[in-house]
């Protein structure tokens, strides 16, 4: 049977999420398939997810209470950041959970503390099943020196993620692997530039892969251009013959479409 290919909603809510959205990825999966995952996707959780859950975790070492946290998660800075307060409501949501499993209750203050040490260990034990659940591939070259979540003397995480040096010719893989896709890429630019309905995403990723296209042979280029084009090149490094599980089905149908793949979705 042909593999699953994880991007990094479905690995997310395979290793992070509670039982129920498991759940609904393991459904999603083709059946008798292996699952696959790549290295671009980690560092794309690392970036992104994993950054929340630390920012949520130092956070809950400052303030008094949960209800302070909470007041954090829904907090000014938060509002045009969208995936930085879902992911920490998710996780909030998940310790809801594991509080109800637990069959007994607590104080407020035992609260805070329980999730301090809850999240603790979801943060170390979620990193290290993510390279375990599913083969890795890394067509694109990715960095294979990403370091896991660490904890320093006050407490408080970390995880030093070499994202200055995204876009340096000499430090990334992803000059190269666009040379020799170019004319891959440009039909994915030029086909997303046709649809109909674009949203604000869609309109980045095709004009960062038109300056990534449009840059020197083996010159630098901005980082952030990366991770705009981050589900195209998921997509286009996936296999041709594995199927797609996400839940973003409003990006992934369109390339999906473009490169050929079977896309598998779920809510």
């Amino acid at each position: 049977m042909p593999d699953a290919f994880l991007d990094s909603t479905a690995l997310i809510e395979l290793v992070f999420r509670h039982r129920e959205a498991r759940r609904r990825v393991e459904l999603s999966v083709p059946t008798d398939g292996s699952l696959l995952t790549s290295r671009y996707v980690l560092f794309e959780i690392a970036r992104g997810y994993l950054r929340s859950l630390i920012l949520l975790h130092n956070r809950a070492h400052v303030v008094q209470s949960l209800h302070q946290l909470h007041e954090y998660m829904h907090a000014g800075q938060h509002l045009f950041m969208a995936y930085r307060r879902e992911t920490m409501l998710g996780a909030y949501e998940d310790f809801l959970v594991h509080l109800e499993n637990l069959g007994f209750s607590l104080t407020e203050e035992q609260r805070l503390s329980h999730f301090r040490g809850w999240l603790a260990l979801h943060l170390r034990r979620g990193w290290r099943a993510l390279s375990r659940v599913a083969g890795i591939i890394n067509r694109v070259g990715c960095r294979e020196d990403i370091p896991p979540p660490t904890s320093k003397a006050n407490g408080l995480y970390e995880q030093r993620l070499p994202s200055a040096e995204c876009g340096l010719a000499n430090a990334c893989g992803l000059a190269p692997y666009l040379s020799e896709h170019g004319v891959d890429f440009q039909s994915i630019a030029n086909g997303l530039a046709v649809l109909e309905a674009r949203d604000l995403e869609t309109e980045r990723r095709i004009l960062a892969l038109r300056r990534l296209l449009a840059r020197p042979a083996g010159s630098n280029f901005v980082g952030k251009d990366c991770w705009s084009c981050g589900e195209a090149i998921i997509c286009h490094e996936s296999p041709s013959d594995a199927t797609v599980v996400s839940k973003n089905r409003k990006h992934f149908e369109p390339l999906c479409a473009l490169m050929e793949r079977n896309l598998s979705t779920y809510n």
